[in-house]
């Protein structure tokens, strides 16, 4: 790598969950924070058509879940809040009420929706090849 990208992302496990490159032999242990970001098109400076770098594509940040030798796994450690979010709990519900769309688990059953309950924020775009910048 070089001094400023920790490691690389080379599997996505889930929306959440990435694999990366580095592991306990560079120095990686649990609860270690990462940006991770892809690479976007090259800036050239208008004036004297100077390459100024790459613009870097913000994906989010994750905490090291799990460590291995030369890999470890890194968990998306943000949260979006649903407090705009307008739902049910399953106790506001009367007997016999008719509610349709309402999410459901793996199951098939109604999941509750509770008004300001945070949910793990999905890596925006994550994807193999992308890099970590540790901080």
């Amino acid at each position: 790598m070089n001094d400023r990208y920790f490691g690389k992302v080379v599997a996505m496990t889930d929306k959440h969950t990435l694999v990366m490159n580095q592991g306990s032999e560079n120095g990686v242990e649990l609860g270690d924070k990462f940006l991770v970001v892809g690479l976007g098109q090259s800036i050239i400076d208008p004036d004297n058509q100077e390459e100024l770098g790459r613009r870097e594509i913000l994906r989010g940040n994750v905490s090291v879940v799990h460590v291995q030798e030369r890999i470890s796994t890194a968990r998306s450690c943000e949260f979006d809040s649903s407090s705009n979010v307008k739902g049910f709990t399953m106790d506001t519900l009367d007997a016999g009420s008719e509610v349709r769309n309402l999410p459901l688990d793996q199951q098939g059953a109604a999941k509750p929706i509770k008004h300001g309950e945070e949910k793990l924020k999905e890596l925006d775009g994550a994807q193999i090849g992308d890099y970590l910048i540790k901080f």
